[in-house]
């Protein structure tokens, strides 16, 4: 009957919701571990990559800064990209080119190590408002403020945790070896991503 039918398209259309949530959150636990990592090392990775490039302690903060800067314009980039097309296909692309980009940095010196740490903060910082127009998009209005709050609970307590899982990776294995850690995180999110409906609108 139609009221069957009606509660069946509701069912289902919960079942995505509840989906789409999962993953948004998955992926953003995952992502505040990958932002918060990057970040946080980066200017040590270039302290010890760098070589002649980076000769004092100013010249590297200045790496990291430009770095950063460019980066910024990742959010800017992936936004244009998020209101032209699937945010499905787009954030498909972003966790794609961060595990590459990380998986290929072990063992990178010089300007090698300095181009492709540009390119992966690039997708890092990229992938910040991919999560928020997700939200925003299955999410009714009376309910964003919360799952926006809880979202970032989320992330900030990834980011504070990641801080001795760094410093233990590092002290024991070196950069090399976190990079390997944070690739495979980067495909976790990849996986997760392919999971979201296809259906997904490209605009609110």
């Amino acid at each position: 009957s139609g009221v069957e039918k009606n509660h069946d398209t509701k069912m289902l259309d919960r079942r995505l919701l509840i989906r789409v949530f999962i993953i948004s959150f998955v992926s953003t636990a995952i992502g505040g571990f990958l932002f918060q990592s990057t970040t946080f090392a980066l200017p040590k990775i270039f302290d010890e990559r760098l070589g002649e490039l980076g000769i004092s302690a100013t010249l590297i903060g200045w790496y990291a800064f430009i770095v950063f800067a460019i980066a910024a314009f990742g959010q800017l980039i992936v936004g244009y990209l998020v209101d032209q097309f699937s945010i499905r296909l787009v954030f498909v692309f972003v966790a794609a080119f961060q595990a590459v980009f990380l998986a290929v940095m072990p063992g990178l010196t010089g300007w090698n190590a300095l181009l492709v740490a540009t390119a992966f903060m690039l997708v890092v910082f990229g992938q910040i408002p991919i999560n928020d127009v997700l939200i925003k998009r299955i999410t009714q209005s009376q309910w964003r403020s919360r799952v926006y709050a809880f979202r970032y609970i989320v992330t900030f307590t990834v980011m504070a945790s990641s801080l001795p899982i760094i410093s233990l990776i590092h002290a024991r294995w070196g950069f090399d070896s976190l990079f390997i850690v944070l690739s495979a995180a980067a495909i976790c999110i990849f996986i997760s991503v392919l999971m979201l409906p296809r259906a997904l609108s490209k605009k609110s």
